[in-house]
């Protein structure tokens, strides 16, 4: 099962991670806290404090490490609803670059309040 790591201590984080685990109708994602992550002994070694409060980390079957828009593309190309607009996310070059720039920018500027 893929796992898929998040800051629970970011409200728009955790909005977002309620969005994707609405949409994942085959389960096929596992969704892990990051205070439990952090704190349990199944730690994939290459997986550090700050990946997780910089970004959502996904760690695939195949025990592939994702991070930023690779990570959320390999999610969104699970989620069915997401398939009209798949093309969008593979263009040479192009879905990278912007996807990147896109989603540090979102994750630069994201509130996150601890509770």
């Amino acid at each position: 099962m893929n796992k898929v790591i998040f800051d629970n201590e970011c409200l728009f984080c955790e909005n977002i991670k309620n969005r994707f685990k609405r949409l994942d109708l085959f389960n096929l994602f596992s969704w892990i806290p990051s205070n439990e992550y952090l704190k349990s002994s199944s730690i994939h070694y290459s997986v550090t404090s700050e990946m997780i409060k910089s970004s959502m980390v996904v760690i695939t079957s195949e025990n592939r490490v994702l991070l930023e828009f690779d990570g959320c593309r390999y999610i969104m190309t699970r989620i069915p609803y997401f398939y009209p607009i798949l093309i969008l996310l593979y263009l040479p070059y192009l879905s990278s670059y912007v996807g990147n720039k896109v989603y540090k920018k979102i994750a630069k500027n994201r509130m996150c309040y601890v509770r």
